[in-house]
Protein backbone atom coordinates (compact mmCIF):
# COMPACT_ATOMS: atom_id res chain seq x y z
CA UNK A 1 0.00 0.00 0.00
CA UNK A 2 1.59 3.47 -0.95
CA UNK A 3 1.05 5.68 1.72
CA UNK A 4 0.22 9.84 1.07
CA UNK A 5 2.96 12.23 0.27
CA UNK A 6 1.72 15.31 1.57
CA UNK A 7 4.86 17.73 0.38
CA UNK A 8 5.52 19.63 3.72
CA UNK A 9 8.17 18.50 6.70
CA UNK A 10 6.56 17.86 10.16
CA UNK A 11 8.94 18.04 12.59
CA UNK A 12 8.19 17.85 16.62
CA UNK A 13 10.47 18.11 19.48
CA UNK A 14 9.91 16.71 22.57
CA UNK A 15 11.78 17.82 25.58
CA UNK A 16 10.22 16.41 28.89
CA UNK A 17 10.80 18.62 32.27
CA UNK A 18 12.35 21.24 30.17
CA UNK A 19 10.92 23.76 32.30
CA UNK A 20 12.42 24.42 35.65
CA UNK A 21 10.54 23.78 39.22
CA UNK A 22 9.95 26.75 41.27
CA UNK A 23 13.05 28.46 42.55
CA UNK A 24 15.50 26.70 40.38
CA UNK A 25 17.70 28.93 37.40
CA UNK A 26 16.42 28.31 34.19
CA UNK A 27 18.04 27.27 31.61
CA UNK A 28 15.54 28.86 28.80
CA UNK A 29 16.03 32.65 30.42
CA UNK A 30 19.68 32.90 28.49
CA UNK A 31 20.32 33.88 25.20
CA UNK A 32 18.41 31.20 22.85
CA UNK A 33 17.92 33.19 19.57
CA UNK A 34 17.04 30.27 17.32
CA UNK A 35 14.19 29.28 20.30
CA UNK A 36 13.07 32.92 20.60
CA UNK A 37 12.64 33.65 16.83
CA UNK A 38 10.54 30.04 16.59
CA UNK A 39 8.43 31.58 19.59
CA UNK A 40 8.23 35.27 17.85
CA UNK A 41 6.74 33.83 14.74
CA UNK A 42 4.68 30.71 16.00
CA UNK A 43 1.92 29.54 17.88
CA UNK A 44 2.46 29.56 21.78
CA UNK A 45 0.25 27.46 24.21
CA UNK A 46 0.19 25.31 27.59
CA UNK A 47 0.54 21.94 27.99
CA UNK A 48 -1.61 19.60 30.59
CA UNK A 49 0.48 17.89 33.34
CA UNK A 50 0.87 14.27 31.80
CA UNK A 51 -0.38 11.57 33.78
CA UNK A 52 1.31 8.77 35.68
CA UNK A 53 1.33 6.09 33.39
CA UNK A 54 2.91 2.72 32.86
CA UNK A 55 4.01 3.59 29.47
CA UNK A 56 3.88 7.62 29.25
CA UNK A 57 5.48 6.93 25.63
CA UNK A 58 2.18 6.42 24.22
CA UNK A 59 1.59 10.30 24.17
CA UNK A 60 4.60 10.96 22.18
CA UNK A 61 3.10 9.23 19.42
CA UNK A 62 -0.02 11.07 20.17
CA UNK A 63 -2.14 8.13 20.99
CA UNK A 64 -4.67 8.41 24.32
CA UNK A 65 -3.35 7.34 27.81
CA UNK A 66 -5.28 4.54 27.64
CA UNK A 67 -3.87 2.71 24.15
CA UNK A 68 -0.49 0.59 24.52
CA UNK A 69 -0.10 0.62 28.04
CA UNK A 70 3.17 -2.00 28.62
CA UNK A 71 5.33 -3.31 31.19
CA UNK A 72 9.16 -2.57 30.00
CA UNK A 73 9.59 -6.60 29.25
CA UNK A 74 6.88 -6.63 25.79
CA UNK A 75 8.84 -3.12 24.66
CA UNK A 76 12.29 -4.56 25.28
CA UNK A 77 11.35 -7.27 22.97
CA UNK A 78 9.98 -5.59 20.31
CA UNK A 79 12.92 -2.99 20.43
CA UNK A 80 14.93 -6.24 19.75
CA UNK A 81 12.95 -7.59 16.45
CA UNK A 82 11.71 -10.09 17.84
CA UNK A 83 8.00 -11.32 17.30
CA UNK A 84 7.45 -14.40 19.83
CA UNK A 85 3.91 -16.47 19.94
CA UNK A 86 1.19 -14.69 21.38
CA UNK A 87 0.50 -17.01 24.36
CA UNK A 88 4.01 -15.38 25.83
CA UNK A 89 5.02 -13.61 28.75
CA UNK A 90 8.35 -11.07 28.00
CA UNK A 91 11.07 -9.51 30.05
CA UNK A 92 13.60 -7.31 29.67
CA UNK A 93 16.89 -9.20 30.86
CA UNK A 94 19.52 -7.10 32.59
CA UNK A 95 23.10 -8.28 32.24
CA UNK A 96 24.45 -7.33 35.81
CA UNK A 97 27.47 -8.60 38.03
CA UNK A 98 27.32 -11.34 41.06
CA UNK A 99 29.50 -10.68 43.95
CA UNK A 100 28.82 -11.95 47.71
CA UNK A 101 25.27 -12.80 46.83
CA UNK A 102 24.42 -9.90 45.84
CA UNK A 103 23.44 -8.53 42.54
CA UNK A 104 25.01 -5.13 40.94
CA UNK A 105 24.13 -3.01 37.93
CA UNK A 106 27.43 -2.22 36.11
CA UNK A 107 28.21 0.25 33.14
CA UNK A 108 25.69 0.85 30.31
CA UNK A 109 28.63 0.31 27.74
CA UNK A 110 30.12 -3.24 27.75
CA UNK A 111 33.03 -3.53 25.64
CA UNK A 112 32.23 -5.15 22.28
CA UNK A 113 34.63 -8.30 22.42
CA UNK A 114 33.61 -8.63 25.88
CA UNK A 115 29.14 -8.47 24.84
CA UNK A 116 30.42 -10.57 21.83
CA UNK A 117 31.73 -13.81 24.02
CA UNK A 118 28.79 -13.55 26.39
CA UNK A 119 26.46 -13.57 23.95
CA UNK A 120 28.08 -16.61 22.16
CA UNK A 121 27.20 -18.88 25.24
CA UNK A 122 23.74 -17.38 25.95
CA UNK A 123 21.87 -19.49 23.84
CA UNK A 124 22.82 -22.66 25.82
CA UNK A 125 20.33 -21.33 28.67
CA UNK A 126 17.50 -21.47 26.33
CA UNK A 127 15.01 -24.33 27.40
CA UNK A 128 12.33 -25.68 25.75
CA UNK A 129 10.53 -22.73 27.32
CA UNK A 130 12.73 -19.97 27.53
CA UNK A 131 14.40 -17.63 24.73
CA UNK A 132 16.94 -15.26 25.32
CA UNK A 133 16.46 -12.83 22.93
CA UNK A 134 19.80 -11.17 22.27
CA UNK A 135 20.40 -7.24 22.47
CA UNK A 136 22.80 -4.96 23.26
CA UNK A 137 25.52 -3.56 26.03
CA UNK A 138 23.03 -4.75 29.50
CA UNK A 139 19.57 -4.65 28.21
CA UNK A 140 18.41 -7.49 26.38
CA UNK A 141 15.27 -10.04 26.62
CA UNK A 142 13.76 -12.79 27.48
CA UNK A 143 10.48 -14.77 26.07
CA UNK A 144 8.63 -17.50 28.27
CA UNK A 145 6.32 -19.65 26.11
CA UNK A 146 3.43 -19.48 29.16
CA UNK A 147 1.35 -17.46 30.80
CA UNK A 148 0.64 -16.91 34.62
CA UNK A 149 0.93 -14.75 37.72
CA UNK A 150 4.87 -13.76 38.18
CA UNK A 151 6.55 -11.29 41.02
CA UNK A 152 9.65 -10.04 40.00
CA UNK A 153 12.07 -6.94 41.12
CA UNK A 154 13.38 -4.55 38.64
CA UNK A 155 17.51 -4.50 38.33
CA UNK A 156 17.64 -1.06 39.97
CA UNK A 157 15.98 -2.37 42.86
CA UNK A 158 18.24 -5.10 43.35
CA UNK A 159 21.54 -3.35 43.26
CA UNK A 160 23.43 -4.15 46.18
CA UNK A 161 21.28 -6.41 47.34
CA UNK A 162 21.18 -10.27 48.13
CA UNK A 163 19.61 -12.46 44.96
CA UNK A 164 18.27 -14.83 46.84
CA UNK A 165 15.56 -12.77 49.07
CA UNK A 166 14.83 -11.48 45.34
CA UNK A 167 13.79 -13.89 42.95
CA UNK A 168 10.92 -14.52 40.87
CA UNK A 169 7.90 -16.09 42.60
CA UNK A 170 4.86 -17.82 41.05
CA UNK A 171 4.23 -19.36 37.78
CA UNK A 172 7.37 -20.80 35.94
CA UNK A 173 9.67 -19.15 38.81
CA UNK A 174 11.20 -22.57 38.93
CA UNK A 175 12.29 -22.09 35.18
CA UNK A 176 13.16 -18.49 35.57
CA UNK A 177 15.41 -19.58 39.08
CA UNK A 178 17.24 -22.18 36.97
CA UNK A 179 18.07 -19.36 34.59
CA UNK A 180 19.21 -16.99 36.80
CA UNK A 181 21.71 -19.66 38.22
CA UNK A 182 22.98 -21.00 35.49
CA UNK A 183 23.64 -17.66 34.19
CA UNK A 184 25.83 -17.55 36.98
CA UNK A 185 27.56 -20.52 36.75
CA UNK A 186 27.87 -19.97 32.80
CA UNK A 187 29.48 -16.61 32.60
CA UNK A 188 31.66 -16.92 35.80
CA UNK A 189 33.77 -19.37 34.07
CA UNK A 190 34.00 -17.22 31.13
CA UNK A 191 38.14 -15.87 30.79
CA UNK A 192 36.91 -12.40 30.05
CA UNK A 193 35.37 -12.17 33.77
CA UNK A 194 38.44 -13.40 35.51
CA UNK A 195 40.56 -10.58 33.38
CA UNK A 196 37.62 -8.12 34.78
CA UNK A 197 38.08 -9.30 38.65
CA UNK A 198 41.84 -9.46 38.12
CA UNK A 199 41.24 -5.47 36.72
CA UNK A 200 39.42 -5.10 39.67
CA UNK A 201 35.64 -4.39 37.27
CA UNK A 202 32.96 -6.15 38.39
CA UNK A 203 32.29 -9.44 36.39
CA UNK A 204 29.60 -10.04 34.12
CA UNK A 205 28.50 -12.65 35.16
CA UNK A 206 24.21 -12.70 36.07
CA UNK A 207 21.30 -12.26 33.76
CA UNK A 208 18.09 -10.92 35.47
CA UNK A 209 14.87 -10.83 34.43
CA UNK A 210 12.56 -8.46 35.29
CA UNK A 211 9.39 -6.24 33.96
CA UNK A 212 7.74 -8.83 32.69
CA UNK A 213 4.50 -8.33 31.02
CA UNK A 214 2.25 -9.50 27.70
CA UNK A 215 2.40 -7.24 24.33
CA UNK A 216 -0.97 -5.53 23.85
CA UNK A 217 -2.68 -5.08 20.30
CA UNK A 218 -1.57 -1.57 18.90
CA UNK A 219 -2.85 0.63 16.07
CA UNK A 220 -0.99 0.55 12.95
CA UNK A 221 -0.12 4.62 12.64
CA UNK A 222 1.07 4.60 9.73
CA UNK A 223 -2.15 3.05 8.40
CA UNK A 224 -4.55 5.00 10.22
CA UNK A 225 -2.68 8.47 9.66
CA UNK A 226 -1.90 7.47 6.09
CA UNK A 227 2.51 8.13 6.02
CA UNK A 228 4.74 6.95 8.53
CA UNK A 229 6.63 8.70 10.92
CA UNK A 230 10.09 8.23 11.73
CA UNK A 231 11.18 8.58 15.75
CA UNK A 232 14.06 9.60 16.67
CA UNK A 233 15.54 9.32 20.83
CA UNK A 234 17.83 7.13 22.92
CA UNK A 235 15.16 5.30 24.70
CA UNK A 236 14.75 1.20 24.06
CA UNK A 237 11.20 1.64 25.15
CA UNK A 238 10.14 4.12 22.95
CA UNK A 239 11.61 2.25 19.84
CA UNK A 240 9.82 -0.69 21.03
CA UNK A 241 6.69 0.96 20.94
CA UNK A 242 7.02 2.22 17.68
CA UNK A 243 7.64 -0.73 16.00
CA UNK A 244 4.73 -2.14 17.01
CA UNK A 245 2.69 0.86 15.73
CA UNK A 246 3.88 0.31 12.06
CA UNK A 247 6.01 3.72 12.62
CA UNK A 248 10.08 3.54 12.00
CA UNK A 249 12.28 4.30 14.88
CA UNK A 250 16.49 5.72 14.19
CA UNK A 251 19.66 4.33 15.38
CA UNK A 252 19.54 4.65 18.92
CA UNK A 253 23.32 4.49 19.25
CA UNK A 254 23.74 7.00 15.73
CA UNK A 255 20.87 9.34 18.56
CA UNK A 256 23.85 9.24 21.20
CA UNK A 257 23.13 9.79 25.14
CA UNK A 258 22.63 12.74 27.48
CA UNK A 259 24.74 15.26 27.21
CA UNK A 260 26.25 13.18 24.21
CA UNK A 261 23.46 13.44 22.11
CA UNK A 262 24.51 13.90 18.65
CA UNK A 263 22.30 17.31 17.47
CA UNK A 264 24.21 18.19 14.64
CA UNK A 265 23.81 14.88 12.54
CA UNK A 266 20.20 14.66 14.24
CA UNK A 267 19.51 17.97 12.50
CA UNK A 268 20.47 16.85 9.15
CA UNK A 269 18.68 13.38 9.11
CA UNK A 270 15.59 15.74 10.23
CA UNK A 271 15.87 17.75 7.43
CA UNK A 272 15.18 15.03 4.95
CA UNK A 273 12.38 13.21 6.70
CA UNK A 274 8.83 14.41 6.05
CA UNK A 275 7.45 13.62 9.50
CA UNK A 276 9.75 13.41 12.57
CA UNK A 277 8.52 12.63 16.05
CA UNK A 278 11.91 13.21 18.35
CA UNK A 279 12.67 12.85 22.31
CA UNK A 280 15.38 14.52 23.79
CA UNK A 281 15.84 13.15 27.23
CA UNK A 282 19.03 14.99 28.12
CA UNK A 283 17.85 18.19 29.97
CA UNK A 284 15.94 15.53 32.15
CA UNK A 285 19.03 13.44 32.96
CA UNK A 286 20.92 16.51 33.85
CA UNK A 287 18.14 17.99 36.10
CA UNK A 288 17.94 14.95 37.77
CA UNK A 289 21.36 14.82 38.66
CA UNK A 290 21.51 17.94 39.78
CA UNK A 291 23.95 19.41 36.56
CA UNK A 292 23.03 22.76 36.38
CA UNK A 293 25.64 23.86 34.40
CA UNK A 294 25.80 21.02 32.33
CA UNK A 295 22.06 21.38 31.37
CA UNK A 296 22.48 25.02 30.47
CA UNK A 297 24.82 24.82 28.22
CA UNK A 298 22.97 21.65 26.63
CA UNK A 299 20.37 24.35 25.90
CA UNK A 300 22.53 26.43 24.19
CA UNK A 301 23.87 23.39 21.78
CA UNK A 302 20.51 22.22 21.53
CA UNK A 303 19.25 26.04 20.59
CA UNK A 304 22.60 26.37 17.81
CA UNK A 305 22.94 22.89 16.35
CA UNK A 306 19.36 21.45 16.11
CA UNK A 307 17.03 24.14 16.37
CA UNK A 308 18.82 27.17 14.30
CA UNK A 309 18.98 25.02 11.03
CA UNK A 310 15.35 23.57 11.58
CA UNK A 311 13.97 26.94 11.93
CA UNK A 312 16.11 28.29 9.22
CA UNK A 313 14.31 25.84 7.00
CA UNK A 314 11.02 26.13 8.29
CA UNK A 315 11.10 29.85 7.04
CA UNK A 316 12.20 28.80 3.50
CA UNK A 317 10.22 25.71 2.80
CA UNK A 318 6.62 24.16 3.30
CA UNK A 319 7.21 23.45 6.86
CA UNK A 320 6.15 22.76 10.46
CA UNK A 321 8.40 23.07 13.86
CA UNK A 322 6.72 22.34 16.88
CA UNK A 323 8.53 22.01 20.18
CA UNK A 324 7.19 20.42 23.18
CA UNK A 325 8.46 20.75 26.74
CA UNK A 326 6.13 18.49 28.89
CA UNK A 327 6.30 17.26 32.55
CA UNK A 328 4.27 16.71 35.41
CA UNK A 329 2.80 20.12 35.55
CA UNK A 330 2.08 22.30 33.37
CA UNK A 331 4.49 23.05 30.36
CA UNK A 332 4.47 24.80 26.91
CA UNK A 333 4.65 24.34 23.20
CA UNK A 334 5.85 26.30 20.52
CA UNK A 335 5.22 25.77 16.86
CA UNK A 336 6.26 27.46 13.80
CA UNK A 337 4.71 26.97 10.09
CA UNK A 338 5.45 28.60 6.93
CA UNK A 339 4.87 31.16 5.93
CA UNK A 340 4.14 32.75 9.38
CA UNK A 341 2.86 36.52 9.66
CA UNK A 342 2.42 36.00 14.09
CA UNK A 343 4.49 38.09 16.30
CA UNK A 344 3.84 36.08 19.32
CA UNK A 345 5.35 38.81 22.42
CA UNK A 346 5.08 35.60 25.21
CA UNK A 347 8.35 33.98 25.97
CA UNK A 348 8.81 30.46 25.45
CA UNK A 349 10.14 29.95 29.34
CA UNK A 350 8.30 30.06 32.59
CA UNK A 351 6.84 33.34 33.52
CA UNK A 352 3.98 32.21 30.09
CA UNK A 353 2.77 29.33 32.36
CA UNK A 354 1.34 32.79 34.16
CA UNK A 355 -0.69 33.78 30.84
CA UNK A 356 -4.39 33.60 31.18
CA UNK A 357 -4.97 34.15 27.45
CA UNK A 358 -2.66 31.13 26.67
CA UNK A 359 -4.77 27.84 26.32
CA UNK A 360 -3.97 24.91 27.43
CA UNK A 361 -3.74 21.24 25.35
CA UNK A 362 -3.16 17.91 26.08
CA UNK A 363 -0.17 16.02 24.74
CA UNK A 364 -1.02 13.72 22.62
CA UNK A 365 -3.34 16.28 20.54
CA UNK A 366 -0.23 18.73 20.24
CA UNK A 367 1.65 15.56 18.81
CA UNK A 368 -1.35 14.92 16.23
CA UNK A 369 -1.92 18.59 15.36
CA UNK A 370 1.43 18.98 14.82
CA UNK A 371 2.23 16.45 12.50
CA UNK A 372 -0.68 16.22 10.60
CA UNK A 373 -0.84 18.29 7.25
Amino acid sequence: MLLHNWGMRRTVLIVPDLLSPDGAESPLRQKLPSLSLLTELGNLSKVAAVPRLETPEVLYLGLSPSEGQMRQGPLTVSALGADPPDRSTHFHLSLMSFVDGEGRQVELQIPPDDLRKIMEVVPKLNTRSLTVVAGEGVDHGLVWEGLGDLGTTPARDLHGKPIRAHLPEGDADTHLRRLIDDSINLLSELELNERRTDQDLPPLNLLWPWGHGTRKPMPNLALRRGERATVESNSMRLAGLTRLTGYVHGDRQAFGRGINTRLAPLAERLLKNEVSIVVIDALQDLRAKGLEEELHWFMRELDQALLKPLVEETLKDPSRLTVIAPGSTTGLAASLQSPSNLANSMPFDERSLEERTLSTRDLPQLVLDAITP
